[in-house]
């Protein structure tokens, strides 16, 4: 079918306030990243307009609790969906080179995934929100849902960067609930433009903006453009803490404490992860076997990495300054590498599973929707080793499980 971008939305001001609106002034302009808060309301970064979106979908939420996602005793995951680009294609009446998939959520209490998604290119891209239903895709009634919204103050319009990507394609980066807030990171229009915002939610109409600073251990610089990519906020010995994974790519830890209205903040380095790569998402998990707390990152050009949160707590801040030489491999805190170099979103469903839209270890042309088991975010079908001939050894006595069988 073909949906008109006055169906899926009606105009808003780029520089709307907080405050209901009507379900005939709800627009996405854009729609990047997602998050949820404790309870049912999605929330939706939109960098075109400048503004998060809140949308509270109430009783459309729907279980999953039923939807098999695997076997995570043996490690098998489940495909929920082969070439999901393709699936959203035909469900928005386009082909799959014009759909873009900007960012994946789960709502934990019901395992339902959402995905924002572009239907097409460049600034006339109309905005969806996809959730998948039992192994099957919708398209979000935005329109139904109680909305409301909240500017985060001036972002990048018409300017560009080096190579002529859109800089407005970065004014909000990452979102994140804590404790009744939001954490929303991005670029400005200011000279010093990597800013984090906070909003109380139900929004106010008042946000306090932070500028960061942090040590580039890759340039050799303290660095105050590039944005925070993807974050996270828990506690580090009882002190609520911001991890952030920049572009290409410090691990810097921020006691919120200090993110305060109109703050200059040096954020500490403590971690590298690599030049000539992106994080994609950061994201906590607990680990079944040891009970330690952990996060995940993923990345656009090396596999992705566990990193302990008390080692992350105790990392000492990396040298910075004048004489300082350049890193241009992994160091600071520990990281542990996992399987996942094809990974484009990934969050978690349960304290079992994980779910990822990736590239197929296959082929690479067929994104998949996959569950993956944790702690090890990993699924023996993708190799193939000793163990899975007919006749080969099972140390693990995996084969007394039996085949895996889907409802």
């Amino acid at each position: 079918m073909s949906i008109s971008k006055s169906i899926l939305s009606a105009s808003v001001m780029a520089l709307a306030t907080a405050g209901g609106v009507s379900a005939q002034e709800v627009n996405l302009q854009s729609a990047g990243a997602l998050a949820f808060d404790t309870g049912t309301v999605l929330f939706v970064g939109d960098s075109q307009a400048g503004v998060v979106h809140a949308f509270d979908l109430g009783e459309a939420l729907k279980d999953q609790s039923d939807y098999q996602l695997g076997r995570a005793q043996t490690f098998e995951g489940r495909t929920i969906f082969n070439n999901l680009d393709v699936e959203i294609a035909a469900l928005l009446g386009v082909s799959a080179e014009d759909v873009v998939i900007n960012d994946m959520v789960v709502h934990k209490p019901s395992k339902q995934i959402f995905l924002s998604v572009h239907r097409g290119h460049g600034p006339d891209a109309e905005a969806v929100i996809v959730s998948v239903n039992n192994g099957a895709l919708d398209i979000v009634d935005l329109a139904a849902a109680d909305h409301t919204l909240q500017s985060v103050g001036p972002v990048p319009t018409d300017a560009t960067f080096e190579f002529g990507q859109p800089l407005n394609t970065l004014a909000i980066t990452d979102i994140d609930y804590y404790d009744g807030e939001l954490l929303v990171a991005g670029l400005s229009n200011e000279e010093f433009s990597s800013k984090l915002r906070r909003m109380a939610y139900p929004f106010d109409d008042e946000v306090s903006t932070s500028s960061i600073e942090i040590w580039h251990a890759v340039h050799t610089q303290y660095e105050t453009r590039a944005p925070i990519i993807s974050q996270t906020v828990t506690e580090l010995d009882g002190i609520p803490t911001l991890i952030a994974i920049y572009a290409c790519t410090p691990i810097v830890r921020i006691p919120l404490a200090e993110l305060t209205d109109g703050a200059e903040v040096r954020g500490t380095m403590i971690g590298e992860m690599g030049f000539g790569n992106t994080p994609i998402d950061i994201v906590p998990y607990v680990n079944g076997w040891d009970g330690s707390s952990n996060v995940v990152v993923t990345n656009t050009n090396r596999s992705a990495a566990s990193l302990n949160l008390a080692s992350i707590a105790s990392a000492e801040e990396m040298p910075h300054g004048e004489g300082v030489q350049p890193v241009f491999s992994v160091a600071g805190v520990d990281q542990f590498a996992l399987p996942m170099s094809g990974t484009m979103h990934l969050d978690t469903l349960d304290d079992s599973f994980a779910v990822v839209v990736r590239r197929s270890p296959d082929d690479g042309r067929n994104i998949q929707l996959h569950t993956l088991a944790l702690p090890f975010f990993f699924d023996r079908a993708d190799h193939i080793v000793e163990m899975n001939f007919e006749d080969g050894p099972d140390p693990f006595g995996y084969g007394a499980a039996g085949p895996l069988e889907f409802n």
